[in-house]
């Protein structure tokens, strides 16, 4: 498999288009109360624990329109984190031509993270692409609830061809949202194990668990304070 070479970054920074460069921190615009680079509010900022780990296989993100800004949305943070993500908004991927033209790349494989009784492992994937060395590998995650992932899946014939993953059962520690079942994974979660697996670097990976651990502390904290 062929090492793919680092995405450019957006141009535009928006809520939905941030800036993840270390050297943007808020708005330019002083009355913002936003972080363009974590979008949460200047107060609850994130950034400092953003330590962007080198990768392998590029990492494409499809969010849901309505997960945009969230303040309990991990995809930004995943995003901002690895050196080769990108996060699309959208519920077709007809209305986004760079994902559209990267699923249609023959060159390319790309394999969406969806465990249902058609996903097949890493380890069958690592055996698949063994035997194709000139293919290149990218992943793909659906952001957004369980329910509109699944109504963004089967909406996209795109989608809906391409060749599915499955992780080990593992319990989720997504802990501030609600979960629709045990194994449910936050969208960081579900990139940090993903990566870790494939290339076999849980270390290298960690700093993805330890911001993790930040916003699920920061939100506690905040429930706390609110109760007391």
């Amino acid at each position: 498999m062929k090492n793919s070479s680092k995405l450019a970054s957006e141009s535009v920074m928006t809520q939905s288009n941030p800036d993840f460069s270390d050297n943007m921190k808020q708005s330019d615009d002083n009355k913002s109360r936003y972080c363009t680079r974590c979008t949460r509010a200047l107060k609850a900022c994130l950034c400092d624990y953003i330590r962007q780990v080198p990768h392998l296989a590029p990492l494409h993100i499809l969010q849901h329109p309505s997960e945009v800004g969230h303040p309990k949305g991990t995809a930004i943070l995943l995003a901002a984190s690895l050196a080769q993500a990108r996060l699309h908004v959208g519920e077709q991927v007809a209305d986004v031509p760079e994902l559209a033209a990267l699923l249609a790349d023959p060159a390319l494989q790309c394999y969406l993270l969806w465990p249902d009784e058609e996903a097949i492992s890493l380890a069958r994937v690592r055996e698949r692409e063994t035997a194709e060395p000139a293919r290149r590998v990218c992943f793909l995650l659906l952001d957004g609830t369980w329910r509109k992932a699944y109504r963004m899946l089967h909406s996209n014939p795109e989608l809906q061809q391409l060749p599915r993953i499955k992780l080990d059962a593992i319990a989720g520690q997504y802990s501030i949202r609600k979960k629709p079942f045990a194994e449910a994974l936050s969208t960081l979660e579900a990139g940090y194990h993903l990566l870790s697996q494939w290339e076999r670097a849980p270390d290298r990976f960690a700093p993805l668990m330890t911001l993790f651990t930040h916003l699920n502390r920061q939100w506690h904290d905040f429930a706390q304070g609110r109760r007391s």
